[in-house]
């Protein structure tokens, strides 16, 4: 097993939303992601997050443990941004002193904190039901099929294509140093270590090189030239772009709805 099987690309490409209608995913994961974004209460895209998540563990069925690593960054973020606001960022009494330099957490503080922390959470989930459920080189189609600027497409193409060349460099590198008892003990992972940092570095750069070498061998002229044959926008049934409409309206009417609650005026008396 390939110590890099389980990566984004991987389940990006052997999941059951592979063949979905990769204009109606990218519809839903922009729409909620921007309706997420004007949402001033944290009920809505925690909800965002739930029905996000359960698409992607039960209806993609990529495996939670990968789900769960793939997230554990954003949550990480997020739980700094809490901390952070709760204690700095907030006006009004404390309602938790802390007792050292004045510092304490407030209402609006904590109020502000948790909702950044389920905007990011819901913003995510509904950007990695794409991310996860389609794979980047459809993607990169579809982007050149919507004329978004070349320059930003080849740009992320090429950077994708690298990151696959380091990652192979580097599993071909570990194996080598496991075959030759490499890794046994802390000193002996230590030095193994520093030695693939250093060769990795060195041959991704002459990886990178002669890649570019193949390019212009094959007529790149500074444009790469990409064609999407899958399903288009037309493709979208009537029953499919009505599920699409009433879900974004309720998800809208009920950030609408709900953008004056607070959840910490429940949880603690201010």
């Amino acid at each position: 097993m390939s110590i890099f099987e389980d990566t984004l690309d991987h389940y990006a490409s052997h999941n059951n939303l592979v063949d979905a209608n990769i204009y109606y995913k990218l519809l839903f994961s922009v729409i909620t992601l921007i309706l997420n974004l004007f949402a001033n209460s944290p009920i809505m895209p925690f909800i965002i997050f739930i029905i996000s998540t359960i698409l992607i563990l039960f209806k993609a069925k990529i495996p939670s443990r990968f789900y769960a690593t793939f997230m554990l960054v954003p949550f990480s973020f997020a739980i700094i941004s809490v901390i952070f606001m709760a204690f700095f960022i907030g006006i009004g009494p404390h309602i938790w002193d802390l007792g050292l330099f004045g510092w304490g957490i407030t209402a609006d503080g904590l109020n502000r904190g948790v909702l950044v922390f389920f905007k990011v959470m819901g913003g995510v989930a509904a950007l990695s039901f794409l991310i996860l459920t389609t794979p980047v080189n459809r993607l990169f189609a579809v982007f050149n099929e919507l004329h978004l600027p070349t320059e930003l497409v080849d740009l992320a193409i090429l950077m994708y294509r690298y990151i696959f060349l380091f990652l192979d460099v580097t599993e071909t590198m570990y194996y080598s140093q496991k075959t030759r008892l490499g890794y046994n003990g802390y000193s002996s992972w230590m030095n193994c270590l520093a030695a693939l940092a250093g060769m990795v570095f060195i041959r991704t750069w002459e990886q990178g090189e002669m890649a570019y070498k193949a390019l212009a061998s094959r007529g790149y002229n500074g444009k790469l030239n990409m064609f999407y044959h899958g399903s288009t926008i037309h493709d979208i049934t009537i029953k499919q772009w009505i599920i699409l409409i009433v879900f974004e309206v309720l998800l809208a009417y009920s950030i609408y709805v709900t953008a004056s609650i607070n959840v910490v005026p429940y949880l603690i008396p201010v």
